[in-house]
């Protein structure tokens, strides 16, 4: 039994030692690059360009114009002549309301007018004929002083009369409902058969050409744009409006920029765009960009590695390559504007920027300008 117990301690000891040498022969010497291998670059040689300095800014689209119609007197609405959503041009019928008491009203006031003139006529030649008789001393003072009231009340009554004749004609008129504005109909707010009265809400009319872009500037963009402190400078300054999902875009001019900063510190503003195509419609969002041609020193953005202290990118000097932070701004999706950091005439690297070590010696094998 002992000796069973030995014979298994001693192959134990066996297969240890032989898995020891094993894993020894087993290991390779390190792969690691050596410190001296050349890194293969592609270089970029920093210039001034000029470029399209651009502030792009949330807006929204609203109508130069919109109104609500509504009945300006009593009655049936009989037709709707409009449908929703179409265009109608200023003047446009758009409903109907029942007629046939306002025309009575009308022609009553007329026959009220003719009846008027008449009796104006013949108190106009009573007034005349008296008159002379006063002055020939063939009536009294007091008939000739009522032959002239009867003259002025006369006059007095076919004002009355045409001013009931041009109110009968404005209510008579009333009763066909026209756009007062060309632009979009809105919802119907009131049905055919209803009973309306002055006041009544029946549709909302809006224009879409040209159209007004609300859009505010935060006061950092204002410092980038110069601007601060300066506003009246934006006035009358084009801008582009455009929206992602669309590929048309619009050109318009701020008309309207506000006198200070509001609770936000931004400034409020209004530009108008034509919207000849009718592309844009009322109480969209877009966006609005103020552009400007700049000149500055501007590096390829696939130079740079963002690293926690900030971004850097690699100097090449004398084949060697070194690390150097920056200060950058994005001017487009290709490149950012340095604003301290580098000179011009400095090169840098564009590609292996991973394998790159400070000291690291480089083999330059592509040259880039912008």
């Amino acid at each position: 039994m002992s000796l069973k117990r030995t014979f298994f301690i001693l192959m134990l000891l066996v297969l240890l030692v032989s898995c020891e040498r094993g894993a020894k022969e087993g290991e390779k010497p390190s792969s690691a690059q050596p410190s001296n291998m050349t890194v293969p670059v592609s270089i970029h040689k920093l210039e001034e360009k000029d470029y399209d300095f651009r502030v792009e800014l949330p807006g929204k689209t609203r109508s130069r114009e919109s109104i609500v119609v509504v009945a300006r007197v009593t009655g049936i609405l009989q037709r709707m002549l409009v449908k929703e959503g179409t265009f109608v041009k200023k003047g446009q019928t758009l409903f109907i309301i029942e007629r046939d008491p306002y025309e009575a009203e009308y022609q009553a006031a007329k026959a009220e007018v003719e009846n008027a003139k008449a009796e104006l006529e013949k108190a106009s030649a009573d007034w005349k004929r008296v008159s002379s008789s006063y002055k020939a001393k063939l009536v009294s003072e007091a008939e000739r002083d009522q032959a002239y009231a009867n003259y002025q009340k006369a006059l007095a009554n076919l004002s009355l009369a045409q001013a009931r004749l041009r109110q009968a004609e404005i209510n008579l008129n009333y009763t066909v409902v026209k756009a007062e504005i060309s632009g979009y109909v809105g919802k119907r707010l009131v049905d055919p058969g209803n009973l309306v009265q002055p006041g009544k809400e029946l549709i909302s009319l809006y224009s879409v050409s040209p159209l007004e872009v609300e859009f505010s500037i935060p006061e950092r963009d204002l410092e980038r744009l110069g601007l601060l402190g300066n506003y009246g400078k934006l006035k009358g300054r084009t801008v582009e409006v455009k929206r992602d999902e669309m590929k048309h875009q619009e050109m318009g001019k701020i008309f309207f920029v506000d006198a200070r900063l509001d609770e936000t510190a931004s400034l409020k503003a209004k530009a108008l765009i034509s919207n000849s195509q009718k592309k844009f419609l009322p109480n969209q969002f877009v966006k609005v960009v103020i552009s400007e041609k700049r000149r500055g020193l501007l590096l390829p953005q696939k130079a740079v590695l963002f690293t926690p202290r900030g971004p850097i990118v690699y100097v090449i000097e004398n084949g060697t390559a070194n690390p150097r932070g920056i200060t950058i701004e994005e001017v487009d999706k290709d490149y950012f504007l340095v604003k301290s950091g580098l000179r011009e005439g400095e090169v840098v690297a564009l590609d292996n920027l991973m394998r790159l070590k400070p000291g690291a010696k480089v083999k330059v094998i592509q040259g880039e300008g912008r």
